[in-house]
């Protein structure tokens, strides 16, 4: 009973990223349409987003995540390298972008201040909070066993990569290893600000280079 009670909540977290930060998102992009400028636009934005993203941490804070030392967990670097082994594999793999990664790319050429503050700085937040926090905070806070961490990194991953919008195998696949590595970012320091950096670098990497095309 208290597992569904759980599961329940984190289909709250999951429901308010989904349609209340997706409405913030809706609304900055929306005065934008309607010509406000970008020093109207993007702080409404920037406002709406923090107080969602601080709201959010506060909640997830309100539980603890215990996670014990394993064989996943063991290694500070080992996220990091498989983060640099999928952007390495991507630069040999067919140009195959999701309609998610299409979308970004558009923004960032016709908005790219208010894109830099979606894409870089809070998409890692607010992903990485429910992700991998508030996932960890309600469905696996107790992470005792290699068992218990394995199964919490392929949830994890499987629901980062399906928010992505994949349409081809290829796509699952990449979204899936960079969901790999932040999970294995957050089971490593037990805590967010490790897959959060990891996650802000990767998307900030592909901001520099659409907006150098």
């Amino acid at each position: 009973m208290k597992t569904l009670k759980n599961i329940g909540w984190f289909a709250l977290a999951f429901l308010s990223f989904l349609m209340v930060y997706s409405f913030i998102q809706g609304v900055g992009l929306a005065a934008l349409i309607l010509g406000a400028p970008n020093y109207v636009a993007v702080p409404v934005y920037v406002l709406l987003a923090g107080i969602f993203t601080f709201v959010t941490y506060k909640w997830y804070k309100t539980g603890t995540v215990t996670i014990e030392k394993t064989a996943l967990n063991k290694y500070i670097w080992l996220p990091a390298l498989v983060w640099v082994l999928v952007i390495v594999a991507e630069n040999f793999l067919p140009n195959d972008p999701s309609v998610n990664q299409q979308m970004v790319d558009q923004l960032a050429q016709e908005q790219p201040l208010f894109t830099f503050f979606m894409a870089v700085v809070f998409a890692p937040l607010t992903e990485e909070l429910t992700f991998r926090g508030m996932l960890a905070r309600y469905v696996f806070p107790q992470q005792d066993n290699v068992k218990q961490t394995a199964l919490f990194l392929l949830v994890s991953t499987i629901i980062f990569a399906l928010v992505h919008f994949p349409g081809t195998p290829q796509q699952f696949l990449v979204y899936s290893a960079l969901g790999l590595s932040m999970g294995l970012a957050y089971i490593s320091k037990g805590g967010l600000a490790y897959s959060m950096g990891l996650h802000a670098l990767n998307n900030l990497i592909s901001f520099v280079m659409i907006m150098m095309l």
